[in-house]
């Protein structure tokens, strides 16, 4: 009950709350030990002990998987790539309250967003403009490792539509790796391990150096969630399985940044599209015929309300560019 306490970092104390825990259980075992109960009674205080701790134990867990990532929209932290150009600066204050926004109501890890202006009529994504990308929120929620504008998130069912024009766009951000890649523990796969050893790697080995740490994940991947219950985010998370990750580039995970989904779309003024993982959004690529603005929003949760908040940053940016 201790070790669960104190790993519970998002409550306020919780450290000093598991240590107290943890040594109260030591005294009163030291007390016992010195004088020995019947041994009905030490047997009986011992069953009821372990499902009590086991019990709070459970619920801390949950408390703190389902309480709020963020306290608030300004505490939502942000990585923005090269500074937007003065005439889209109201534009990107805008879009910036209403990503964070989104980000608290719907209690996400990690979202990211690109915006480009300008439908070349030559087809190449160099002849488009991203003129803002930023990334809001933790990339991986247990090690609080920042989204940015380069990391990666896999786009799920949205892969048919970018697969042909990675090569000859040059979307070097854009590809496929292997599900495993994307999963390093084989979340709910054969391969994963029997959830003692998983416990023993995690409190024990890991904390000393004897065993790498599976997260962040390398290459700036993003770490992939799923609502615990339901379809909605804010009821809590645990990670997404493999066969998710895995389910639309022929057993590969297809990634790619908002950037490159911009530039695919300057290029090629697609229809919208939006890609779904584990039955829920992740992403969505937003075209906007009328001003000449596209619009690409990604995120490292399932089910989250990315077409929403792409058409919302377009209006906030045609409204500026009128």
């Amino acid at each position: 009950m201790g070790i669960s306490v104190a790993e519970a970092d998002d409550a306020q104390g919780a450290a000093v709350m598991g240590m107290l825990v943890m040594v109260a259980g030591v005294v009163l075992g030291v007390r016992a030990a010195s004088k020995p109960l019947p041994t009905w009674a030490a047997r009986t205080a011992l069953a009821v002990g372990v499902v009590v701790a086991a019990f709070a134990a459970l619920l801390t867990r949950w408390v703190v998987v389902t309480a709020p990532l963020f306290g608030q929209s300004r505490g939502v932290p942000s990585v923005v790539g090269s500074a937007p150009a003065p005439q889209y600066a109201a534009a990107v204050e805008r879009a910036r309250e209403l990503v964070r926004a989104a980000v608290l109501e719907q209690n996400l890890p990690g979202v990211s967003v690109a915006v480009g202006i300008g439908l070349p009529s030559v087809a190449s994504a160099k002849e488009g403009t991203v003129v803002w990308a930023e990334g809001f929120g933790w990339r991986d929620v247990v090690t609080r490792t920042p989204v940015t504008p380069d990391t990666r998130f896999n786009i799920g069912t949205a892969a048919s539509a970018f697969i042909a024009s990675v090569a000859p766009l040059g979307l070097t951000d854009t590809g496929a790796d292997a599900a495993k890649e994307w999963s390093p523990e084989a979340i709910g796969e054969e391969g994963e391990d029997f959830p003692p050893f998983t416990l023993i790697r995690h409190a024990i080995l890991q904390p000393i150096g004897l065993a790498p740490p599976e997260y962040p994940l390398p290459g700036d991947r993003a770490t992939f969630y799923v609502p615990r219950s339901d379809d909605n985010p804010g009821r809590g998370r645990r990670l997404m399985y493999m066969r998710d990750l895995a389910c639309c580039a022929n057993g590969m995970a297809f990634y790619s940044t908002p950037s490159d989904l911009v530039r695919f779309a300057l290029a090629t003024n697609p229809d919208n599209i939006n890609g779904e993982l584990a039955g829920g959004m992740v992403m969505s690529l937003v075209t906007r015929r009328d001003g000449g603005i596209v619009i690409a929003v990604t995120s490292n949760m399932a089910h989250a309300n990315t077409a929403s908040l792409a058409q919302r940053v377009g209006d906030a940016f045609a409204e500026q560019t009128r």
